[in-house]
């Protein structure tokens, strides 16, 4: 959930000079992270990017927050979730998705770890699930979840 338990240490070296260097820079001058033209998913409001970057060295990450509540919040939250990643995510690896997910206390909480090999591809990275070509062969497997949660919540 931080940065301090990303590995190995030079994607750790590369999230810092996002989160705490690029990021807040760019968005001062531009007003806006320019996500999109660096390479690093989409576009974000500077606000958005100032807040993430501060949430980046907490220990616990936005629960540390005492502005968010987070940790209540989550423990509040009922509905069904499922919390899908990839095996080679360096930025929210395995491990650092159970962090999150052990938060949901009351909801019924469901993970999905999806590695290359089980999608035929080389790699799925950060933001490879949302990626036609990479994470396309989990797609149906996400939305039958979604249809069937949501058929069951009403």
């Amino acid at each position: 959930m931080s940065i301090r338990t990303i590995k190995p240490w030079q994607e750790r070296l590369r999230v810092i000079m996002v989160l705490k260097v690029l990021g807040p820079v760019l968005s001062t001058i531009f007003g806006y992270m320019p996500g999109t033209k660096l390479g690093l998913g989409e576009d974000m409001p500077r606000a958005a990017m100032m807040e993430w970057s501060g949430w980046a060295l907490k220990k616990n990450y936005f629960f540390d927050d005492p502005s968010m509540n987070a940790a209540q919040r989550a423990a509040r939250t009922t509905v069904p979730i499922l919390a899908a990643g990839a095996s080679d995510d360096l930025w929210a690896s395995p491990r650092q998705m159970d962090l999150l997910t052990a938060q949901l206390s009351a909801a019924k909480v469901e993970r999905k770890t999806y590695t290359p090999a089980g999608l035929s591809v080389k790699s799925i990275g950060h933001h490879g699930l949302m990626r036609r070509g990479v994470g396309t062969g989990a797609w149906d497997e996400i939305l039958a979840w979604l249809q069937d949660a949501s058929q069951k919540a009403q």
